[in-house]
């Protein structure tokens, strides 16, 4: 039953969320997010704070860059972003809402092995 929710949200966010087509993907939708939501901090470059505070954090033996990693996990996407976690605020509801953090999971899982 989640499965179909997550499936029926996915259809119809698209057209709530900054007025996409409703053809858009998971993938793309969870972009989208990322770049209005996340890229400000995790976006690539030096002054991206996320990104620099993950590469010092990581020391080379994962990417910084949220976009390059390989094992982000659900379950973890869905956990950093809820709770307020080493210096990362979290994102209510009413700004990431759970059909959106859907898709910001599929974008965000895309490249896991």
């Amino acid at each position: 039953m989640r499965r179909l929710a997550v499936v029926a949200s996915l259809l119809i966010l698209p057209l709530a969320y900054g007025g996409a087509a409703a053809q858009d993907t998971a993938l793309e939708l969870g972009e989208r997010i990322y770049v209005d939501k996340c890229e400000y901090c995790h976006g690539d470059g030096v002054q991206k704070g996320g990104t620099f505070v993950l590469e010092a954090r990581y020391q080379g033996d994962l990417p910084g860059l949220l976009t390059e990693r390989t094992n982000l996990t659900p379950e973890y996407i869905t956990a950093v972003l809820r709770t307020w976690t080493n210096g990362m605020a979290a994102f209510r509801p009413t700004e990431i809402t759970d059909s959106e953090l859907e898709a910001l999971i599929a974008y965000l899982t895309r490249n896991n092995e």
